[in-house]
């Protein structure tokens, strides 16, 4: 979440600064929106009755880079301009690469040719749950994200990760520095 924000604080300067547009509060607000836009799946996934035992089912619906930035992208051009589309597609792309370390179960990077889900680096291992081999690449079949969920996920993945001294945490929140950091010294 703290990514998040600092993905779109720096993917605003990085913009501004390769057209010469304005680093206005409005641009770097755009961006870290647009760094969240794609979880708007998650507010369906809740309203609808889901349960945080699978919310991990809240990627289905937006979380689908290859449909989900080019339509973005066109639209905020339209929109905006190009800044505005790049500022788009960039957040939306760290987004992805965020979602596809450490917690979930990845993001569907080529749907719509295959349904697979794809994770990178690191999984988080929940207490008393059995531990993943250690990959460069995890390949999660689609049909069996629920159970995979049910044999290593984490009910309470939100609060064992987000608000204890967990090193996903840690890297998220100093990321979020760096990017505040760069921001306020940025001229």
């Amino acid at each position: 979440m703290l990514l998040d924000v600092g993905l779109g604080v720096l993917v605003s300067i990085v913009v501004s600064r390769l057209f010469s547009f304005p680093l206005t509060p409005g641009f770097v607000v755009g961006s870290i929106v647009f760094a969240f836009l794609v979880d708007l799946d998650f507010l369906f996934h809740i309203t609808r009755g889901s349960s945080h035992r699978n919310a991990h089912r809240h990627r289905d619906l937006l979380h689908l880079p290859l449909l989900y930035i080019p339509a973005g992208s066109l639209i905020t051009y339209f929109l905006g301009g190009t800044p505005w589309g790049l500022a788009f597609a960039l957040s939306s792309l760290g987004h992805f690469i965020h979602d596809s370390i450490g917690i979930g179960w990845g993001v569907q990077w080529l749907r719509p040719f295959t349904d697979n889900h794809y994770s990178f680096f690191y999984i988080y291992k929940p207490a008393g749950k059995e531990k993943l081999p250690k990959k460069l690449l995890y390949i999660w079949k689609d049909n069996d994200i629920d159970q995979l969920s049910e044999k290593y996920g984490d009910e309470s993945w939100f609060h064992n990760i987000y608000l204890k001294w967990h090193p996903y945490a840690i890297v998220e929140f100093l990321f979020f520095l760096f990017a505040l950091i760069i921001l306020l010294f940025y001229r």
